[in-house]
């Protein structure tokens, strides 16, 4: 049994994990006077899936005081994003300039490792503390309040108290398994695996860095996502049964369904996998029935994973980072972190993820197909791409409407 040490009350709060939600969280948090610290199990740079970023993720950038960095980094630069049927036809490309203007039309497609290292750091900048190689084994709670978490670093054990606990812990929802609040979504049982490839076929020009989703039978489809140094990521989405209809093995299931799909063969026939097969090991989606309780709130996929046909998982991570840092920061002003104080933020964090909800489920009914949403309400073009570039945080019920004419 490890070193027990004492209780560590230096601190108004303790964000879990390192990612993009709680380096964000913690850096706007930081800036207006609260001491934070973040507790991280890896040392980074530590892999990560989820390369691509979608355009309103911008604005959040920019306030963190990141665009900078990445202008100046490698990252593909991404402007649009096109779908291509099984038979190879390839969709009119979405430009997100349709509707967004100037230099915010363009986003990023990342290398996950640095780019986590990078928010980590610049959060570090801003005198955010980092423990790395830190694990919290629980939450503290003092009757139903959130006070503190207990940690592990190398042999030792000890309790970091704090007066808001954030968890972005991502996957591991820390809270919502020690409460029993994670359920599964059943209408969203899709699984995926994934690798890389160097030498894979690109666009010219403003096609270069776009996100290509290429159509595969029964509801499936695969991502192809350019990466600096000539990389792109190839990942195939799917029920499980559908993508490991004829092998347990996600290496054999990869190659079927690459082989299965001429599109994708064909940008990958003067490819070589750089890297080995991932994933395949569970479903995807995931909610928890609860998201904010008196002195805790969930951020990033801690609260929730839908699914990565829309690229949104960076993107709702730093949007759900500076909302709930907004209301947790008035909260500690007020000297209140009650779950009614510290979920302000909900409602309109809620509304436009379910929008991306409605989006997502209609992608994979059997009526819906962009095409024919197009033919049948070309007014709704621009409302698409909205959902597409992550402007959802408006009314979009009309989009909403058109959508439900489509789908069962």
């Amino acid at each position: 049994m490890g070193e027990v040490t004492k209780r560590d009350d230096a601190h108004d709060v303790v964000v879990i994990g390192g990612g993009p939600a709680g380096a964000a969280t913690a850096t706007f948090l930081q800036r207006q006077g609260h001491r934070c610290v973040v507790l991280e199990r890896a040392e980074f740079p530590r892999y990560s899936i989820g390369e691509s970023l979608i355009p309103h993720s911008y604005g959040t950038l920019a306030r963190l005081g990141l665009l900078e960095k990445l202008q100046a980094s490698h990252f593909t630069p991404k402007f649009s994003v096109r779908f291509v049927s099984p038979g190879g036809a390839e969709s009119r490309p979405f430009f997100f300039s349709e509707t967004i203007e100037g230099e915010a039309s363009q986003t990023w497609q990342v290398e996950r490792s640095e780019f986590d290292q990078m928010c980590l750091e610049h959060a570090a900048a801003e005198g955010v503390e980092i423990r790395s190689d830190t694990m919290v084994d629980r939450v503290v709670f003092d009757g139903d309040r959130a006070v503190g978490v207990r940690v592990r670093t190398g042999g030792v054990t000890g309790e970091i108290g704090a007066r808001v606990v954030v968890d972005a812990s991502g996957r591991a929802t820390k809270i919502g398994n020690q409460l029993e609040l994670r359920q599964p979504i059943p209408t969203l049982r899709k699984t995926s695996i994934w690798s890389y490839y160097k030498g894979g076929a690109r666009g010219e020009g403003l096609d270069a860095g776009e996100t290509t989703i290429l159509l595969l039978p029964e509801k499936s489809w695969a991502w192809y996502i350019p990466l600096p140094d000539d990389i792109v990521s190839v990942g195939i989405v799917g029920a499980p049964d559908v993508v490991f209809a004829d092998t347990s093995s996600p290496e054999d299931a990869f190659a079927n369904a690459i082989a299965a799909s001429d599109p994708l063969s064909a940008r990958l026939a003067d490819a070589s996998m750089v890297a080995p097969v991932r994933g395949g090991s569970g479903v995807l989606a995931y909610r928890n029935t609860q998201t904010v309780g008196d002195g805790w709130a969930m951020v990033g996929d801690a609260r929730a994973f839908l699914d990565p046909i829309y690229s949104s998982g960076v993107f709702l991570a730093l949007e759900s980072a500076e909302q709930a840092a907004a209301s947790i920061h008035d909260g500690l002003l007020a000297g209140d972190v009650s779950a009614a104080a510290l979920g302000t933020f909900e409602n309109r964090l809620n509304d436009g993820v379910g929008v991306i909800s409605k989006l997502i489920h209609a992608f994979y009914d059997p009526q819906f197909s962009f095409e024919g949403f197009l033919a049948r309400h070309p007014d709704q073009r621009r409302a698409l791409i909205d959902c597409l570039v992550g402007d959802v945080f408006k009314d979009m019920r009309s989009f909403v409407s058109a959508l439900e004419t489509m789908t069962a």
